[in-house]
């Protein structure tokens, strides 16, 4: 079986206190064994999935793992399967979003339940079986370019503005979780980043945007978990960087909330001539998460999230066994290495070590992102150009409120219309003052 390793699994069964419950609870996860296809009933756009539930060599535990064809989504892993009277739950560890799946017992070979994600919640119906596919798109109709890494190839999409030439490419940088080219992640589908590369190149620019490691046309050069960090992200995008410019004579970095950082730290390895923060954060992510966190969670587990932070913060590893059940998916041991990288970068003390033009874009809208992230990124550099956005969200498209997350699941919404005015602006300086 093909390991998976942007994320840890780790099951949690629950303990029992009768022979008779263990072994109703042994039948039902056995009933559980094997592939279930089908889909979540998102509105106007079902989400093809698969589950599969098999038992692991080593502990002789049942593991899950989930597949999204549309997204570049194989055997990523499920978490926290536990028996809960007459249901079965388990979450998809995904960083700063909570993803859970609540599911009836198995009967005629079906299961059905409710997805849960970011407040939203859809029904899901699966039957026993391996999913179909529809082939995937050609790779004669995409325009791949490829770098070289210590764990295999690299691959990412080239879009060319039609019938033009052009001297100027943005590197598209995707934010947190295992995101693919488009900006999908497990759950998600908005096609931030692939709307983002249409405009671009409809106002006369090339772009590159890429998967992460493990996801997508990426999926075989993954890292293990505990060895990812902020700095092999932005090698990576640095990597990208050089080979783009073997082909244009202006690079713009464009990234994308955490991208945003993996960016910054890019621009500051070599050169480019322009960078967009797009809803990118202007504090330490374990601030971020606080304050997160905080509009989450009970005041007991909020004061164990603090400690844990300021554990990290202090360079030091929290004990699986200090973690709370509610909290493990996000602080888990094989995540804590990554997160302790992340968050020793400051976004505004970064910035003021940049002296190319930047644009920061930020939506009042935005529920993972603030308003006074952006301010404080802007204000660190007199060569930081701010535009706020009146209703956009994190997915850069406009929503009617803060609340409202319905656009993370409407690929056919088009960005925000003075988001993309900005970013044409932006560029279109950036080429004036090349030729000046």
């Amino acid at each position: 079986m093909r390991k998976w390793i942007w994320l840890a699994l780790i099951i949690v069964l629950i303990g029992c206190t009768s022979e008779e419950e263990q072994e109703t609870e042994e039948q039902t996860f056995d009933e559980l064994l094997g592939k279930w296809h089908g889909a979540i009933e998102v509105p106007n756009m079902p989400l093809e999935i698969q589950l599969t539930f098999e038992e692991d060599d080593e502990s002789e535990e049942i593991v899950g793992f989930i597949d999204i064809p549309a997204q570049g989504i194989n055997q990523y892993p499920l978490s926290e399967l536990e028996l809960e009277e007459e249901q079965v739950r388990f979450k998809m560890d995904i960083p700063g979003q909570f993803v859970e799946f609540v599911s009836d017992l198995p009967h005629d070979h079906t299961l059905t339940g409710e997805f849960s994600q970011q407040g939203h919640t859809f029904d899901f119906e699966l039957e026993r079986g391996e999913l179909e596919t529809e082939p995937e798109q050609a790779s004669d109709d995409i325009n791949w370019l490829t770098i070289s890494s210590e764990i295999g190839d690299l691959k990412g999409e080239l879009l060319q503005p039609n019938n033009e030439q052009t001297n100027r490419v943005a590197l598209i940088i995707p934010g947190s979780g295992p995101v693919n080219r488009d900006g999908n992640s497990a759950g998600t589908e908005s096609d931030t980043l692939k709307l983002l590369a249409e405009s671009l190149a409809e106002q006369g620019t090339a772009s590159l945007r890429y998967s992460k490691r493990g996801v997508g046309e990426n999926q075989e050069a993954t890292i293990p978990e505990e060895e990812m960090t902020i700095e092999r992200m932005s090698e990576d995008a640095v990597a990208w960087v050089e080979r783009l410019k073997d082909d244009y004579e202006q690079v713009i970095i464009i990234g994308h909330s955490q991208g945003a950082l993996v960016g910054q730290l890019a621009a500051l390895q070599t050169r480019v001539d322009g960078f967009v923060s797009l809803a990118g954060a202007g504090r330490t992510i374990d601030d971020v998460l606080n304050d997160q966190l905080s509009n989450q969670l009970p005041q007991d587990l909020e004061e164990e999230a603090q400690s844990i932070l300021d554990q990290l913060r202090e360079g030091e590893l929290v004990e699986e066994e200090e973690i709370s059940s509610e909290l493990y998916s996000i602080f888990r041991p094989t995540i804590q290495p990554f997160l302790m990288s992340w968050m020793s970068y400051d976004p505004a003390e970064l910035m003021t070590q940049m002296s190319i033009p930047s644009l920061v874009i930020q939506g009042t809208h935005d529920r993972q992102v603030f308003e006074e992230d952006a301010e404080q990124l802007a204000a660190a550099n007199n060569q930081a150009k701010l535009v706020m956005v009146e209703g956009m969200d994190h997915v850069l498209k406009q929503a009617n409120s803060v609340e409202d997350t319905s656009n993370y699941q409407e690929p056919e919404q088009p960005l925000a219309d003075p988001l993309l005015k900005a970013i044409e602006k932006y560029i279109q300086n950036l080429s004036q003052n090349d030729n000046s």
